[in-house]
């Protein structure tokens, strides 16, 4: 009896090492995905073109698709449509000023008087000429003298603003990993180069357009997983993959704060993050450096001139 006890004992423990041990790793996924959907806690957060598209075709042996809609399993629990971004970061009204060219610029030790007989000048005069009360002179100013003409200031009256060009994809994102060469995070005995910013947030937190752009790529892309690629003016294209669900299509036109998508960890990924690429002119760059692009727009009269 004791021989038949431990034989169905070695039974049992085997049949449950097998089931876990060749459990489905998207079982795992759907599950947490399904726990953060009904909790309660849940929030949301306010040549080369060639190249690119062969990169990011579609991967038709896949039957994983985007979702659409964050709300399966509890429809109370959608991705907004839009989250407002601050584009401006400041403005600054030019206030007229004057200028003179031919003036003179005061050095160490000189004095009014010193100035004024050397310009053939009273004193007063040259007082009334440039708006001074007293005697007192600072080194570097550059005074009005006898013969100097007015300068008159191009961008006086007008208002200069600063706009952001890029914003963060996921607002609430923690850095986990820069652009650049680092350690396999799938083998720490090498060394490889990541072509992008992992923003690291929940599962279903809202990815945004990070700029104005057309989608031009949504779709399954191998270690990508679910991916939107968005085509900007100026040569620019952002990437956003791992995404657990993307709700735009190609050919929208999107604004910065679209919401495109939520972030998972679909395809080759060790936890819930989105992997964000900026391309300028079919070439990866700096995703921080993109962020950090400021816009200068001059208006003046209701004209603007960007710059």
């Amino acid at each position: 009896m004791i021989i038949h006890a431990a034989i169905l004992i070695f039974v049992a423990i085997l049949l449950l090492f097998t089931s876990v041990a060749f459990a489905s790793p998207f079982d795992s996924f759907e599950n947490e995905l399904k726990e953060y959907i009904d909790s309660e806690s849940g929030q949301y957060y306010e040549g080369e073109d060639t190249q690119l598209k062969e990169l990011f075709s579609p991967d038709e042996n896949s039957d994983e698709k985007s979702v659409g809609v964050y709300s399966r399993g509890n429809p109370s629990h959608k991705l907004p449509s839009h989250i407002n971004v601050p584009k401006i970061i400041s403005t600054t009204y030019v206030k007229p000023t004057t200028s003179y060219s031919g003036g003179y610029k005061v050095k160490a030790k000189d004095t009014l008087s010193m100035i004024a007989k050397k310009y053939k000048m009273s004193v007063e005069s040259l007082k009334k000429m440039n708006g001074l009360k007293g005697d007192l002179i600072r080194v570097g100013h550059v005074l009005r003298i006898n013969g100097s003409k007015p300068v008159v200031n191009q961008l006086a009256g007008s208002t200069i603003t600063r706009y952001k060009v890029f914003a963060t994809p996921v607002l609430s994102g923690k850095v986990t990993s820069r652009f650049g060469y680092r350690r396999d995070p799938f083998n720490s005995n090498l060394r490889n180069f990541h072509s992008g910013l992992d923003l690291s947030a929940p599962v279903g937190t809202p990815i945004i357009a990070s700029a104005e752009g057309v989608v031009e790529f949504k779709g399954r892309n191998g270690g990508y997983g679910n991916t939107v690629i968005i085509r900007h003016k100026g040569g620019y294209k952002t990437i956003y993959a791992h995404c657990s669900t993307t709700v735009v299509e190609v050919g929208d036109f999107v604004k910065m704060g679209k919401v495109i998508g939520s972030v998972g960890r679909t395809g080759t990924a060790t936890g819930a993050h989105l992997h964000f690429e900026v391309v300028y002119k079919g070439k990866l760059i700096d995703p921080e450096k993109a962020l950090r692009k400021v816009e200068i727009v001059t208006s003046k009269s209701g004209v603007q001139d960007k710059s």
